[in-house]
């Protein structure tokens, strides 16, 4: 029998470096096809786990690089229009960017490798998670007060990172609410959300509007 009650937990990241760096965009290929996934995940995935006001326009660091400190914003809207949560294998995500960059060096000359201080570092992030003690119980109103009490790093735990990381199309909030509270709409609904669309905090508020609306 499914688990009836939800724990709710939050998650910070710690960032490491890795001394890897990339003066240019062949580098950039060469030091992508080689970094860990770990690495991979960091630089896709930062950005949904800080709080914004409204999604920035380059919502991954290799986007931002490749605009701030190459110029060449062609590339860097090819880049952000990768949504990493269509992808549930590390491998595929990584694949993809390096297609999107080898496609675009065969139309435009790689552009002029940057200044010292301007290179691309190559980082790690290690997920701390972290229980919050706020548990919901089995009714769909309890689910909803206490999906408003959480942090937002634990809406982007459960919604973003459960994800990719985790190696699975679905996230925890959907599945707990199919599995456990027997309620395929809701579920189906939440499931459908693109979080590469939204900040955390805007995600919340779709989700409980759309729980509102099953109550």
């Amino acid at each position: 029998m499914a688990d009836k009650t939800f724990n709710f937990y939050e998650c910070f990241a710690l960032t490491t470096l890795t001394g890897r760096k990339a003066t240019d965009i062949l580098e950039l290929i060469d030091i992508m096809k080689t970094a860990s996934r770990s690495s991979i995940f960091h630089h896709m995935h930062q950005y949904f786990l800080k709080p914004h006001a409204v999604m920035p326009e380059y919502p991954n660091d290799f986007a931002v690089w490749v605009s701030e400190s190459l110029g060449e914003p062609l590339l860097a809207e090819a880049l952000a229009n990768v949504n990493p949560f269509e992808f549930t294998d590390i491998e595929d995500l990584r694949r993809e960017l390096l297609r999107i960059i080898e496609e675009y060096l065969k139309t435009y000359p790689p552009p002029r490798p940057v200044p010292p201080g301007r290179e691309f570092m190559f980082n790690e992030g290690i997920t701390i998670v972290i229980p919050t003690g706020i548990e919901s119980g089995p009714q769909l109103h309890d689910f909803l007060q206490k999906l408003r009490e959480v942090d937002f790093s634990s809406i982007y735990f459960h919604f973003y990172e459960s994800r990719l990381r985790l190696g699975r199309p679905v996230d925890d909030f959907s599945e707990f609410l199919l599995t456990s509270l027997e309620r395929p709409g809701i579920a189906a609904k939440i499931k459908s959300l693109d979080p590469y669309m939204y900040t955390t905090e805007v995600l919340r508020d779709k989700i409980a509007a759309l729980i509102e609306e099953e109550l």
